[in-house]
């Protein structure tokens, strides 16, 4: 199993509780029914870290899932103002070594 993980950091301040309202019904509405078509998905979790933090993980079966993952996540990006205003993520992939 392969995870993904993004970590975005505004620079511009705190994220508000609207904005992640927002975000929250951009994600289930458009992001996470695309990613879950990606051969072997396991998972996608958001988690707001503090006043300043966003970080998501994406779970699947393989590498290349994964790397889907981080293509559509871009895409994604592009296409919606409220995660764009989240900053470019910091994006790690690597395999998951325990459950």
């Amino acid at each position: 199993m392969f995870a993904t993980v993004r970590r975005y950091s505004p620079k511009t301040g705190s994220i508000t509780n609207a904005s992640i309202d927002k975000l929250r019904q951009q994600l289930q509405s458009d992001f996470v029914p695309m990613i879950q078509k990606v051969m072997g998905f396991h998972g996608y979790y958001a988690l707001k870290i503090g006043e300043n933090q966003l970080l998501t993980m994406s779970l699947f079966e393989t590498r290349a899932g994964a790397a889907e993952s981080t293509n559509l996540a871009a895409d994604f990006i592009k296409r919606n103002p409220m995660p764009f205003e989240l900053g470019l993520p910091e994006v790690t992939e690597g395999e998951v070594l325990a459950m």
